[in-house]
């Protein structure tokens, strides 16, 4: 009997929260037999799309790359519906606005199953705020089913009037193997070398006013006059780098703190950085926090999506109220003053994550809801 075919589709710009997703449900499922799963990457021009269709045909997972130019590319639609028509795709499950819609008109009139997550966009301009209004009052009523990746997600759904029972909360899970997937790509040098005494904070995520790098480095510059051992590492891109670079220089801070771009082996920034910020207004569960938290590192997030989920202040990390700078230098004081505490605060944040937010429990719930709109 053939096995149903599910197919994921994402318009990518990056390893992100929902590419993760993506490479972890696509390497899991392929093991335990019950769906062939595959990967329809809508190919932007600009390239970034590549990192995804090269980390997903790595580790097996089969890959179909469609080249989408502009905001509506018809040919582009009828590509998609001819690949799951050809390939007998029984469900799809979209990850963003753009490959909702297009996802929609693919398959319309088509005997196939829709399923979207909801990873938690950010909203830092009137064009995605605009797109995501359409996304969550329009798209999404054309889905059977809505994945929120946290509590907090889906009461935000339940506000926007969509039907509870057509949301379903799966939190993420980690599967520990895909950190080294890049593992020995020379990405471009670092701007600083990580010397012997040093403790390096890291914020890592796309830079957007909404994940506050701002107030890192607000908070920061009290802990380098403080503390000369101290330095800081921004690690991602976005449309907020610039203003991020002036605010560097505007708090004198151009040899403490250090913007690195995108770096493809996270694995490499995980061993090298001694404590990881998240300084974010709103989250659901960022895949930041597990990948750290399963590494050992001691976390300093906000208290925003499911976050306190995971960390318990001064229990498995410190918990801080989002914009709460005073709070922040103060946990940020404590990881360099009190690090026996810090690091059994570590260990114990490393236990959570493999016990609670596995890959395996984010596999076995996503394969289940498949089955149940399938069935």
């Amino acid at each position: 009997m053939r096995k149903p075919h599910i197919l994921h589709i994402r318009d990518s710009s990056g390893i992100y929260g929902g590419e993760r997703v993506i490479l972890t449900l696509g390497k899991n499922m392929a093991g335990r037999g019950r769906f062939d799963v595959s990967l329809l990457c809508m190919r932007r021009p600009d390239g970034r799309s590549e990192a995804l269709i090269s980390s997903a045909e790595k580790i097996g997972i089969p890959v179909r790359p469609i080249d989408v130019r502009g905001r509506f590319d018809l040919m582009a639609i009828l590509g998609i519906r001819k690949y799951i028509k050809d390939t007998n795709v029984s469900l799809i499950h979209t990850h963003d606005f753009k490959s909702d819609f297009y996802g929609i008109w693919a398959t319309l009139g088509l005997d196939v199953k829709r399923v979207v997550t909801a990873h938690g966009s950010t909203r830092d301009s009137l064009g995605k705020r605009i797109y995501l209004f359409f996304d969550e009052h329009l798209a999404y009523r054309s889905f059977d089913r809505i994945i929120a990746v946290s509590e907090e997600l889906q009461s935000y759904l339940r506000s926007e009037n969509i039907p509870l029972d057509k949301i379903e909360v799966i939190q993420n899970g980690l599967d520990v193997d895909l950190l080294s997937l890049n593992h020995g790509i020379a990405d471009p040098p670092l701007p600083f070398v990580k010397r012997h005494g040093m403790k390096v904070f890291a914020v890592i995520g796309r830079l957007y006013p909404d994940k506050g790098q701002s107030e890192f480095l607000h908070s920061f510059a009290r802990i380098a006059g403080e503390h000369p051992e101290s330095y800081g590492m921004i690690i991602g891109d976005g449309p907020d780098g610039e203003n991020l670079s002036e605010l560097i220089k505007t708090l004198h801070l151009q040899e403490r703190v250090y913007l690195c771009g995108v770096r493809k082996n996270i694995k490499k920034i995980y061993d090298m950085i001694d404590f990881l910020v998240i300084p974010s207004f709103t989250e659901g569960l960022p895949y930041v926090l597990l990948e750290a938290m399963a590494c050992g590192i001691p976390v300093l997030a906000t208290a925003v999506g499911d976050i306190p989920l995971l960390i318990r202040d001064g229990v498995t990390g410190y918990l801080v109220p989002p914009g709460d700078r005073k709070a922040m230098i103060r946990r940020m004081m404590e990881f360099l003053t009190r690090q026996e505490n810090v690091s059994v605060m570590a260990r114990r944040g490393k236990d959570l994550v493999e016990e609670r937010f596995s890959a395996r429990k984010m596999v076995e719930k996503t394969e289940n809801l498949y089955s149940r709109l399938l069935a």
